[in-house]
């Protein structure tokens, strides 16, 4: 089950389409411009970078098939994260926590210490990083971040276009935007799986939205691996926060 740990963490963030038509004379500062302001705008996204979920669904264990889950989390971007998953395994119930607070990452299963393998690093590593990304406005800020339109394409039938970003690190996430609302309605990258350290592909679908205090945020997310469904999940309680504090973060 541990190869399941790390994917399943960040479900809740926003999270294989062929490359669509490009679009014409688009500036990829401009969408995300667009995009930012639709999510509540730059100073709102810069001052939370932090927050509170509690989430519920389905996910695919490997070995084990689809089971329900619960799942609580707090995180303060860039790298501290805090997660406690229930899982309901042939009709028991198993508690899975994970802590990561920078380089220091430790899970506990049913009680048991997880090994903190080597895949499972680099698994939360892409997810901590895609999140950082997901905040948009490191996007129009950071010039180490590379932009470009990816082109157009249809997001559960809605039309969207996408936007590739290059990171620093040489990571590699295609945005898609919806472009009736300009909310973010998939996010695509290559990663690998915390269990065999094989590269995957992996899709996470905002399929709806909800709005709280004026802000959208997702409701409804999908998550996909090489096409096939993994995780589905409805964001029960969502709250965003300027901090958490960092004793929260430690065993």
């Amino acid at each position: 089950m541990s190869r399941a740990f790390a994917s399943l963490f960040s479900a809740f963030v926003l999270f294989a389409a062929a490359p669509g038509v490009r679009a014409a004379d688009e500036d990829p500062k401009a969408i995300i411009a667009r995009a930012v302001k639709a999510h509540g705008g730059e100073e709102f996204l810069t001052k939370h970078m932090a927050a509170r979920t509690q989430n519920k669904g389905k996910i695919n264990v490997p070995g084990v098939g689809e089971t329900d889950f619960t799942q609580e989390v707090a995180y303060m971007l860039p790298n501290k994260f805090r997660e406690n998953i229930d899982l309901n395994v042939g009709g028991q119930n198993i508690k899975v926590s994970t802590l990561m607070n920078g380089d220091a990452i430790s899970i506990e299963a049913a009680g048991k210490a997880v090994d903190v393998t080597d895949s499972i690093k680099k698994a939360m590593k892409d997810a901590t990083e895609m999140m950082t990304m997901a905040r948009l406005v490191p996007l129009l800020k950071d010039k180490t971040y590379e932009l470009s339109v990816f082109g157009e394409a249809k997001v559960e039938e809605k039309p969207a276009i996408g936007i590739r970003v290059t990171s620093k690190s040489k990571k590699e996430i295609t945005f898609y935007f919806d472009k009736k609302t300009n909310l973010l309605a998939k996010l695509e990258h290559r990663t690998v799986d915390a269990g065999t350290g094989a590269e995957i592909s992996e899709e996470r679908i905002v399929l709806e939205y909800k709005v709280k205090d004026g802000i959208p945020m997702p409701k409804k997310v999908l998550v996909k691996h090489d096409g096939k469904t993994f995780i589905e999940a409805e964001v029960v309680e969502f709250t965003y926060l300027e901090k958490i504090d960092d004793s929260e973060f430690k065993k």
